[in-house]
């Protein structure tokens, strides 16, 4: 008995002054610190993703004392002794979690276990950081007669589920699959794949890729400070792309987890992403009213789609590449042509602001917004036809086989339609009053190509003068400018042929 109790009470002597490594202390950061402080955009230029980057200091010096916490600037801002208090604008932090980092300065700032040497400051209550356990993949009834959470996302599968948010999981119909997240905000499909994105607001972010029926989870993607709101999937190019709050696209190999590349030129947060169909070109959205289009590959810009100052929520592919719709803020649609970046058709589409698009056979597209509406429109947008008028405000859309549409509403709902069912009104085109000009004249032509080229060139040597790293922009712009010159060189000699002409 005696025995017993004394190795009872010599455990919890060791468990009190063990010490406190980084590894322990990194759920405590991340709640309370990588937001601001991480290695993408290090407020005060302190990044505190890793022990290294810590030791590295901030714009106001060295941040810790190994062994001194009252003498470790972190320490001191933490627990509020000095200003200004960390985090920003909130309470002190929870004295448990106070003691945590106190206990790992102390101790040497020890990484691992195993490196660890035993602390000497005075025993009080240990906070055990240990690692999330990862849920399970077996389904579970989906439990009735709750509210649902509002389907922000929501996606077909091939087996003609229907795929929708619930509080940290993915309802696949009578079943459920967990995700390990508070919120979930992307869902995207494509043949045996599905992922999953969201997080917690300012805490944390992530995407999970799942396969198979039913789905499985076969890997994780980013780890993100923040909750992401755009993602997407491209399985035959093997890409998986995020992005959210942070204003920074990541593109992932779907074969390995890998970061491929990412693309920093957004100026605000990151609405939505999509692949081209053909998986040679991406699109992101932000709330600049900006759209890039860039190489999926590599990351490099193709093109820049501004949207008249107003966010754009919502991006569509047409089946062939050949165009996007982007719908706004403003209310508006657009369509542009993704290979020259210019916009071909716009139309006022829904008061209040465009919540969502998508694209339909025969060219046609979809369009849900603010007016409680949901849209069919012609291929550049010259006729439209309403397909329902919802009850509640629609976020989410997607189209499945057969005809099937399904819209997520505000209210948790979800209703269906057939677009099948509407038809669209002939599209009439008028008469021309004379006689129209069947083609362009060699002269007339060349000069509306160099005029493009002139302006893409413009704004070639604006990005390369705002990215010197990036080696490519530059050489793209040298070479645009060689063929702007051979351009002209074949005008002037038409206008030389055409002034000898008697």
């Amino acid at each position: 008995m005696f025995n017993t109790l004394f190795f009872v009470i010599l455990a919890i002597s060791q468990q009190a002054t063990a010490p406190v490594t980084f590894e322990d202390l990194k759920p405590v950061l991340k709640k309370h610190c990588l937001n601001c402080h991480n290695g993408e955009r290090p407020r005060g230029g302190l990044d505190m993703t890793t022990k290294a980057t810590i030791l590295a200091g901030s714009d106001s010096g060295v941040s810790v004392a190994s062994g001194k916490p009252k003498d470790s600037l972190l320490y001191r801002m933490v627990s509020h002794i000095e200003a200004p208090h960390m985090p920003p604008n909130s309470a002190r932090i929870p004295e448990s979690e106070l003691v945590m980092i106190e206990r790992w300065i102390m101790a040497g700032l020890p990484e691992r276990k195993d490196l660890a040497k035993t602390s000497t400051m005075p025993s009080s209550p240990t906070v055990m950081a240990t690692k999330p356990t990862p849920p399970t993949q077996e389904l579970t009834a989906v439990t009735s007669g709750k509210k649902l959470p509002v389907p922000v996302s929501i996606a077909w599968l091939p087996t003609g589920s229907l795929a929708r948010p619930l509080s940290g999981a993915i309802s696949l119909g009578s079943a459920t699959i967990p995700f390990g997240e508070p919120e979930i905000r992307v869902i995207r499909s494509s043949g045996d794949w599905l992922l999953v994105a969201g997080g917690e607001g300012g805490k944390s972010g992530k995407a999970v890729l799942h396969k198979g029926t039913p789905p499985i989870a076969t890997r994780d993607f980013g780890e993100e400070f923040d909750t992401i709101l755009a993602a997407d999937i491209h399985p035959a190019s093997g890409r998986i792309v995020i992005g959210g709050p942070s204003r920074i696209v990541k593109v992932f190999s779907m074969a390995n987890g890998a970061q491929t590349h990412a693309i920093k030129d957004h100026i605000d947060w990151i609405l939505d992403a999509r692949f081209s169909p053909d998986g040679l070109l991406l699109a992101t959205s932000d709330r600049s009213g900006t759209t890039l289009l860039t190489e999926a590959e590599s990351g490099a810009k193709v093109h820049t789609l501004r949207a008249g100052g107003s966010s754009v929520p919502a991006i569509a592919w047409h089946a062939n590449g050949n165009a996007i719709v982007t719908g706004s803020a403003d209310g508006w649609i657009r369509l542009w042509d993704a290979h020259h970046g210019q916009e071909i058709a716009s139309s006022m589409a829904h008061e209040g602001g465009v919540m969502a698009v998508a694209a339909l056979p025969e060219g046609r597209w979809l369009s849900i917004g603010r007016d409680k509406t949901a849209k069919i429109w012609s291929g550049k947008f010259e006729v439209s036809a309403l397909l329902q008028q919802l009850p509640f405000l629609p976020v989410s859309v997607s189209i499945g086989s057969n005809g099937n549409v399904a819209i997520g509403m505000a209210n948790g709902e979800i209703s269906q339609a057939l677009f099948t069912s509407v038809s669209l009104p002939a599209i009439t085109v008028a008469a021309p009053s004379a006689p129209m000009k069947t083609t362009l004249g060699n002269s007339t032509l060349r000069q509306a190509t160099l005029t493009s080229l002139e302006e893409l060139a413009e704004k070639l040597k604006e990005d390369a003068a705002a990215h010197p790293e990036r080696r490519e922009l530059t050489e793209s712009y040298l070479s645009l400018c060689k063929s702007i010159v051979l351009l002209k060189a074949e005008i002037l000699k038409d206008q030389q042929q055409t002034d000898s002409k008697p």
